[in-house]
């Protein structure tokens, strides 16, 4: 049994005696408390509790916070590899469309080269630079926030690319300015008197000769004559039209191409003509078959160049 009872002590202090009377003994054991002691357990449980429930809800929060964290690292780490990526993959495209750029402008000026027309003076040359990726951990990219989003580079990029996009413009304009000086050289090209009508020697130049006929005196030699065997092939020397193909009293069979430019062609002696007036003809082309016909002392033939009508050395003509 306990039995409680309440004291006095000298100080007027009230106490709480706990007296135990332990079955079968009869020795009992007692001990006095304060009577605030109660009240300062009380207290201090329910402090107590407040303080695990405080404990409890700021870890709750903290792990909570802490799995939003992995959430959000893991978020910006994709972010950043696949943007890692995207940069990656512009980057190599942008080296790509320089290197056609590059090799575009190159092939320019070579065809302009190689039609005559002086080349202009070196374009500018095109280079973007694009910002590296860069590596990047979940604690770098806590720590620096320019890597936690690459859009910064990202625009960069755009705005280097845009700045790609007016070069790439700015040639193709380049390329069709030049189109219309690159045709007109080569029409000119073509059309110009540049080879031989007969794989044949020369024997006799254009200018001042003896008189082949007489052996006296001199004459002007209008032309270059080839000692083609009888029957060879003679091909047009240019682009042009055939604007003779018939009889002529002193040059026999006889052919004249006008060829544009104040430029026109004649073959003379011929054993057969094969265009006619009026025939588009291409540089190489088979137009005549040669011969002896017309003022003639043996199988040749007679092949002059006319520049505006005047008669000029056909040999300054040849490649």
């Amino acid at each position: 049994m306990i039995h409680l009872k309440k004291a006095m002590v000298k100080k007027k202090i009230n106490y709480a005696t706990f007296m135990f009377i332990p079955e079968g003994q009869s020795t009992v054991k007692s001990f006095r408390l304060p009577l605030w002691f109660p009240k300062f357990v009380t207290l201090s449980i329910v402090l107590l509790v407040l303080a695990s429930g405080t404990s409890f809800y700021a870890l709750s929060e903290l792990r909570l916070q802490h799995e939003i964290s992995r959430e959000e690292i893991g978020k910006l780490t994709a972010i950043n590899s696949s943007q890692k990526v995207e940069i990656e993959k512009l980057q190599k495209n942008s080296e790509e469309v320089q290197k056609q750029l590059q090799e575009n402008s190159l092939m320019l000026e070579e065809v302009k080269k190689a039609v005559g027309i002086n080349p202009a003076s070196a374009n500018e040359s095109v280079e973007i630079k694009l910002a590296a990726p860069e590596e990047s951990t979940p604690i770098s990219l806590l720590k620096r926030e320019s890597v936690l989003d690459m859009s910064a580079k990202l625009e960069n990029i755009e705005s280097d690319f845009a700045s790609l996009s007016d070069k790439i413009a700015a040639q193709k304009q380049a390329i069709s300015d030049s189109l219309g000086p690159i045709k007109d050289q080569l029409a000119y090209l073509m059309a110009k008197p540049s080879i031989m009508p007969v794989t044949a020697a020369i024997t006799a130049g254009f200018g001042y000769r003896k008189n082949p006929f007489t052996s006296r005196g001199s004459e002007f030699h209008k032309g270059i004559d080839f000692a083609a065997s009888y029957g060879q092939t003679a091909v047009a020397t240019g682009d042009g039209i055939v604007i003779f193909s018939g009889w002529n009293a002193g040059y026999g069979r006889m052919v004249i191409i006008s060829h544009g430019y104040g430029i026109t062609t004649l073959y003379a002696h011929n054993s057969k003509l094969l265009v006619k007036q009026g025939d588009k003809v291409k540089k190489g082309q088979a137009i005549t078959k040669v011969g002896n016909t017309g003022r003639s002392t043996g199988t040749h033939l007679h092949y002059e160049v006319k520049l505006n009508g005047k008669n000029v050395n056909p040999a300054k003509y040849f490649n």
